[in-house]
């Protein structure tokens, strides 16, 4: 299982990083416009996060749809880390540049991913992961569980991955890696939702109360 936070909000990512329990790091410019990251300190926000994680950091283009723009952006990004997986939107010159990049060998994820056709469009064009987006799907009326789950069955056996985003529910989680899913990036919100049980911190102190008779 791989577990990834959707956030460039070092406050926010750094107490959940220090678990050890998250993969690594996604962005893009939705996610680094909240954040208040301006594109150039992008560099330094990928230093920041690639210490204080194992894992791989994803961060988006920015670039004019266009594929010699993506292509040198990707290359560009590329350059600031092994670690670092660049994320193209799965347009026709998204995917284009997609094709070209993984031939030099560059990491891609095609994301904003909504079908299974675009699924299979992206592992035409050698991306390492694929993102579809869950809760944009429920919001346009689509079965984002299902498409997901058709997503994972038409990419067994290749090379492409899928990290599944855009989840507003941790219970989405355990319902699509129950169903053979295996790879996430959420919100810190839902990383916080997933980590509280109630009844677990019931017991904690319990078991404290029963520590503190026994001294």
């Amino acid at each position: 299982m791989r577990l990834y936070l959707d956030s460039a909000d070092r406050s926010a990512l750094e107490p959940l990083l220090a678990t050890g329990l998250f993969g690594g790091v996604t962005t893009n410019p939705l996610i680094l416009q909240r954040a208040g990251v301006r594109l150039a300190e992008v560099p330094d926000l990928v230093g920041w996060l690639l210490e204080r994680t194992r894992g791989e950091v994803f961060v988006q283009t920015t670039a004019p749809d266009e594929v010699d723009a993506l292509v040198a952006e990707g290359r560009s990004l590329r350059a600031l880390s092994d670690r670092l997986v660049v994320k193209i939107p799965a347009t026709v010159a998204g995917l284009t540049a997609t094709r070209r990049l993984s031939d030099e060998g560059v990491p891609v994820l095609t994301t904003a991913v909504y079908s299974a056709a675009q699924a299979l469009l992206a592992d035409a064009a050698g991306a390492a992961w694929i993102a579809p987006y869950l809760g944009r799907m429920h919001a346009a009326g689509r079965n984002g569980h299902e498409e997901i789950l058709r997503i994972q069955r038409l990419l067994s056996g290749t090379s492409t991955r899928v990290l599944v985003a855009s989840i507003k529910d941790s219970s989405q989680v355990v319902n699509l890696a129950a169903s053979g899913v295996d790879a996430f990036t959420i919100s810190t919100a839902v990383a916080h939702r997933l980590l509280a049980e109630s009844l677990t911190e019931a017991a904690v102190g319990e078991f404290a109360a029963a520590a503190a008779a026994l001294r």
